[in-house]
C-alpha cells in the first residue's frame, strides 16, 4: 500500500498523455505517438523500483532519470530531424525517433515514480 502513489501517479499521467496525445504535440509521429506512452510505462516503473532497491537517494534518482529523459528527448528530436531530411529513407534515424520517444516516456514515468517512492527503512 505504501508504493501505490508511486505506481499510480505515473500510470495516471501516462493515461492523460495518451488521452490528450501529448507526445504527438511534442513531436512524436502521429501513427505511434500514443503507443509510446503505454510501451514506456512498465519499464519506467521497473527502473524506479530498481533505483530505489539499490539504495540511491531520491535526489540522485530524480536527477539521473531527469538527465536521461532529456538525453532521450534529444535523441528523439535528432532522429525526427534526420528522418524528415532523408525523405523517410534513413531507417536508423527513424529508429532513433521511435525508440527515443519510448525512452522519453519511460524515463518520465520513472522520474515521477522516483519522486513519490517511499524512502527505504534502514535496517
Amino acid at each position: 500500500m505504501r508504493y501505490l502513489p508511486a505506481l499510480l501517479a505515473p500510470a495516471v499521467l501516462a493515461a492523460l498523455a495518451y488521452a490528450f496525445n501529448l507526445p504527438q504535440s511534442l513531436g512524436a509521429h502521429p501513427w505511434w505517438s500514443q503507443t509510446v506512452t503505454v510501451i514506456g510505462l512498465i519499464p519506467g516503473l521497473a527502473l524506479a523500483a530498481i533505483l530505489n532497491r539499490i539504495g540511491l537517494s531520491r535526489v540522485t534518482a530524480i536527477a539521473g532519470t531527469g538527465a536521461a529523459m532529456l538525453a532521450a528527448g534529444v535523441i528523439a528530436r535528432t532522429g525526427q530531424t534526420r528522418f524528415a531530411a532523408s525523405y523517410a529513407e534513413d531507417t536508423l534515424a527513424g529508429q532513433m525517433w521511435y525508440f527515443g520517444w519510448i525512452a522519453t516516456c519511460g524515463l518520465a514515468a520513472a522520474l515521477v515514480a522516483a519522486a513519490l517512492w517511499p524512502a527505504r527503512a534502514n535496517h
